[in-house]
């Protein structure tokens, strides 16, 4: 039972990042009359997303309406719940002005930490190597420019 609503709650905030995504990456167009503008590729993604989006949450209703177990909804999950949202809030506030290095793993420390790692050098580890990586990645190899 417990993954079926983590999988319906994945499901329903990667169909409303995808659908706004999809339609925001409608103002990197350029020129209407080409066929594959600075638009495409993102819009792809976001396409493909949604459709995997409404795969897992349709898949995970199905497995819902199944089960026989009683959800047991505490005040911890939801003070879960809401913090994880609130970093995710902050952690895209932050990003404009820190950046995404100092962003990122400020918000890997805290993410982690809040689903139960607490092993200090994994934390550590993940924290600062991923964005250090993943900024390697993006601006050297595929020339994107991380702020």
């Amino acid at each position: 039972m417990k993954k079926e609503v983590s999988d319906i709650s994945t499901g329903i905030v990667l169909l409303l990042f995808s659908v706004i995504g999809y339609f925001y990456s409608a103002k990197l167009a350029v020129d209407s009359t080409t066929k594959y503008g600075p638009d495409f590729f993102p819009r792809l993604i976001f396409l493909l997303l949604m459709i995997t989006a409404v795969s897992l949450l349709l898949t995970a209703i199905l497995r819902f309406k199944r089960s026989t177990e009683i959800i047991a909804i505490s005040g911890k999950m939801i003070f879960g719940v809401v913090f994880f949202i609130l970093l995710l809030i902050g952690y895209i506030a932050l990003f404009f002005l820190a950046g995404f290095i100092i962003s990122t793993i400020i918000f890997l420390f805290i993410g982690q930490w809040l689903f139960g790692i607490r092993k200090i050098p994994v934390l550590i580890a993940t924290s600062i190597l991923l964005p250090f990586v993943l900024y390697f990645v993006f601006t050297f190899l595929f020339k994107i420019p991380l702020p």
